[in-house]
This record gives C-alpha cells, structure tokens and sequence, in this order.
C-alpha cells in the first residue's frame, strides 16, 4: 500500500470515530449550544420586581404581579443550568426593596424539554422564591399553579 492511500484511509478511519458523537443529534460537537426564544416573565409574587436576570442577561423590566407583559425578543440561552435573579420593588420604604433574590430550586435547559414549534420561553416566579420554565408557540399563559395564586389574590381583593 503506497503513502498517499494509507493516509487517505487513515484519515477516514478517524472521520468514522466522530460519527457517533454526531449520530442522532446526542452528544453532537457541532450542535449549538444555545437557543434563541422570546422570553416573557411572569411574576406571581405580591409585589413589583425588577431587573430579572436568566443567566446574568435578559432584563425585561420586570412586571408588577401576574406578569406575561414583559416580553424579551431575540435572547440567545444557553442550554444546561440556568441562574436567574430579580431585584424587589415596591412603594418608597417598603422592606427591601432593591434586594436581589437568586432562585432557590435549580433550572436547567436541554434540547430535549423545547417543543419543536416552541417561540416563547415563560418564565414564572413565585412567591416562594422558585420559579418555573414553561414553552409556548404563541403568547404563553400561566402555569396552574400561577393560575391558583392569581385567582386566590383576586378573592382577596388584591
């Protein structure tokens, strides 16, 4: 076998070995590593929030309770773990406000979770501290259990 062919079959032979991290899109070197949605925050808490951050970037504004009025376009999002943050508002006095308040549960994103048609990612925050991620092809609404708080501070009267 002259050089020139065993160089060419050498060079196949290493080619073969990456198929399988490209097969079937799992484990893909060539996959992006981030998704590009419209955002819209939702905000179950019982005051205004601000400066909502989803990995250090995003800030929206930040919508005063029930939320779905604060719409990002365009974000580029990492996949894997999430961070997400928001600062606390309020009336001038009010206890701490300007705060910030990091997530307590973790939040992470894998290809996998996004529905094909999806072009919004909700974010919803509660008044626990946690939050949820949800998809939507059109404008998203609130998860159930936004949907029990809203109507729980709506029979108080808030």
């Amino acid at each position: 076998m002259n050089k020139s062919r065993r160089k060419v079959l050498g060079n196949l032979a290493g080619l073969s070995m990456l198929y399988p991290l490209t097969a079937c899109g799992k484990g893909n070197l060539f996959m992006k590593k981030e998704v590009f949605m419209d955002v819209v925050v939702f905000n179950y808490t019982s005051r205004p929030i601000f400066e909502v951050l989803l990995n250090h970037k995003l800030d929206g504004g930040g919508p005063a309770y029930g939320g779905g009025n604060a719409i990002v376009v365009g974000v580029p999002i990492p996949l894997g773990p999430q961070t997400l943050t928001w600062r606390l508002g309020g009336p001038r006095g009010m206890a701490h406000n300007g705060e910030t308040v990091t997530v307590k549960n973790s939040l992470t994103l894998t290809r996998e979770q996004i529905p094909s048609d999806a072009v919004y990612l909700a974010i919803h925050i509660y008044p626990d501290s946690t939050a949820e991620l949800t998809f939507a092809h059109y404008l998203p609404s609130p998860t159930p259990r936004g949907e029990k708080i809203l109507n729980e501070a709506e029979k108080n009267g808030f």
